[in-house]
Parts: structure tokens; sequence; C-alpha cells
């Protein structure tokens, strides 16, 4: 599930670019993670075109992706698929929400919403649905029952998710929804800012402790995608809870940094969040791994010359800022995996098959 970042408040665009003063050089990446030039993000592995096995064809350096096929239990993929598919040079994530639940997945239940909300029979943790995506619902992250549906039982029918991600054999997992820390202090304000900030500072902590520690895998990568701004505080400080949280990840994900699908976003909007995207490449002395997706791609006219400047446009300004750029389809489905040559008018590669196509499914780069 795709979600996009609430609009930031402009106020604090001033404060995010003046700069702090906590920024310290960077040290060295994860070795896995310095040969990172390009990115491709599949959420329907199971769609012809887009399995595993295509995505092995690439010579994309990293995966984000489901663990299963189709979302549920029955479709999960094996260590083996999972283990061939690294065996390419690939680092490969896993996306997991961790901010909303999803109605497809092992653990739901269909009698939590099958009366009006509130439905009686839905646990405490779980929250309205998400008009956007109406599959999925908010939930209250902090809650032990949530958290521990997320990770700590390692074997038979309750097996947590990070447990399957972990046996699977992924290298690391893509958390969605962080930015539910924003939803519940603000759009629905059960909690002030700085407890749902520190609440799901603490879980993303616990999920890395819990894979890294608990379950052995020393090296095991986390990547939180966008609420960037959860490492300032309410005075917007880079704070000893944000300089916490930038240890526990890898790298970040961010969506619509330079454009809102086909419409380039607002210069205060992007100048404030690359100034707290400045945090995540060097503060604390580490740097860590930003790539980011934008959904520029207009699929009626793959070839046209509004894609060519919006993907030229795109993919510059990323490599400028140094982010790991992939342009994906408008539709934010991200059921395909799109390929391009740095040919006919697009500047940049991105990384392609010997199938001489722009997308997967068999646009030209000649189509209008």
């Amino acid at each position: 599930m795709k979600k996009k970042d609430a609009l930031p408040n402009l106020l604090w665009v001033a404060l995010a670019v003046a700069g702090l003063g906590l920024s310290l050089p960077a040290e060295a990446l994860d070795p896995r993670l310095q040969d990172v030039n390009d990115l491709v993000y599949v959420l329907q592995p199971g769609v012809p075109g887009a399995t595993p096995a295509d995505i092995a064809a690439t010579e994309f350096d990293l995966v984000v992706m489901d663990y299963s096929a189709d979302g549920d239990e029955a479709s999960e993929f094996t260590a083996q698929q999972i283990a061939d598919l690294k065996a390419t040079g690939k680092v490969v994530l896993a996306y997991l929400s961790v901010g909303e639940a999803e109605d497809y997945r092992w653990y739901w239940d269909s009698t939590w919403n099958d009366d009006p909300p509130p439905d009686p029979d839905a646990p405490a943790w779980l929250g309205p649905f998400n008009p956007s995506f109406p599959n999925n619902y908010k939930v209250r992250y902090w809650q032990a029952a949530w958290q521990g549906i997320l990770f700590g039982t390692t074997s038979g029918p309750a097996k947590s998710y990070l447990d399957r991600i972990v046996d699977q054999g992924f290298d690391g997992i893509y958390l969605d929804i962080i930015d539910a820390f924003d939803y519940w202090s603000n759009e629905q304000p059960e909690r002030t800012r700085e407890q749902a900030r520190q609440d799901m500072i603490a879980l993303v902590q616990a999920l890395g402790a819990y894979a890294r520690t608990t379950r052995g895998v020393s090296n095991f990568l986390v990547f939180p995608q966008n609420g960037e701004d959860i490492v300032r505080d309410d005075s917007f400080d880079l704070d000893a809870a944000g300089l916490a949280y930038l240890a526990a990840i890898d790298g970040i994900g961010i969506e619509d940094i330079y454009y809102d699908e086909l419409t380039p976003q607002p210069p205060a909007e992007v100048q404030f969040r690359m100034g707290v995207l400045a945090d995540y490449l060097s503060a604390g002395g580490d740097s860590r791994l930003v790539v980011a997706t934008d959904y520029v791609w207009n699929p009626s006219a793959p070839g046209g010359a509004s894609n060519i400047s919006r993907y030229n446009d795109f993919e510059s300004r990323c490599l400028t800022a140094g982010y790991v750029p992939y342009a994906a389809l408008r539709d934010r489905d991200l059921d395909e995996i799109l390929e391009v040559e740095a040919t006919g008018g697009f500047l940049f590669s991105q990384p392609k098959t010997n199938s001489g196509e722009i997308f997967s499914d068999g646009f030209e780069s000649g189509d209008t």
C-alpha cells in the first residue's frame, strides 16, 4: 500500500534549511549498500512480468517487494525464491506496513469490520479505514497486541510478520506508514505529537533489534518510508530521540519528493523535505541511503515529451541530491517493472533487461 505524505507545516521550512549544527562527517554505508545505484519497487510480485524471476532478470541493485505474490499467506515466497533473487547480487527488502493493517493479510479477522464502526469485535488497536485505500485500516501501533502481530512469535499459525520475513531470508525490511505518528497526533489526535513520535521511534528500534539480536541476523537492514520529520522534536530540533532513530536504520525511502504524480511539488515543500533528509545523509556520523520513488509516468504516452521531461528532471534532481531514484507509474499500483534506456531523449537509464522496451509490459520508446 502506498500513502502520500501530508503537506508539511511550511513554517518549518526556514528551520529545516538553516541547519541545526548536529550533522557530523558521514561514515561508510553498510557494504551491501555502497554500490546501490538504482531501485525497483514492486508490491504485487505475483503479477505476470513482475515476479521474482522477472525482477532477477533486471539489473536493478536494490529491490523493495512484498513478502508474498498476492499479499496473503498462501502465496508467501519460499526461502529458495528469495535466495535465488539475492544470488543475482541484489539487495532485497520486504515491504511491511507498521502504521496500517491490511485486510488481505494472514492476521486479518473478517469479523473485525462486518458491522458499522466501531465494530464491537474489532481489537482496540484497530482504527478507521483509509478512504484512499479501503482495504487498509489505521492502527494504534503503540499497543502491544498490534506489535505482537509484527514480531515476537517464531512459529505456528500466529507466526509474526517479521519472523516470516526473516525466515524467508530477506536482507531487511521497508517499513510503511511511519507517518502514522502524525495521523494520531493531528488528524485523529489521541496522542500528542511527541508521544506519537516517541512511540513510532520505539517500534522501529524494536523491530530492528528483534531481527538483529533476537533472531540473530546482525546485518539486517531497516528502511522506513516517509515520515522523515520524525527525527525532529516539537521545536523542530534534531534531538537525542531523532539521533537514536537514525542510529537504528540503514536508509529511508521517500515518495513524491519532486512530483505529486504528474504535477511538480511546490518549491517550498521540496526545500522543506530536502532540509530534513539532510539529517539522514550525514547526521550522527553515519551515511544512510535515501531512495526516492516519484510517480511521474503517464502510461498513455510513455515516450512522449512530457514523460521524458519529467523523468529526466526527477532523475537529475535525485542524483544531484544524492538520492537513488525510481520513476513509477502514476497509478501507484507498483505492479510493473519500469525500465528505461538512455536514448531518444531519456538522459538517464533505469536498468533494463535485453528486451529493448521502456516498460516491462511492452510499451516501446516510440509510443505517444
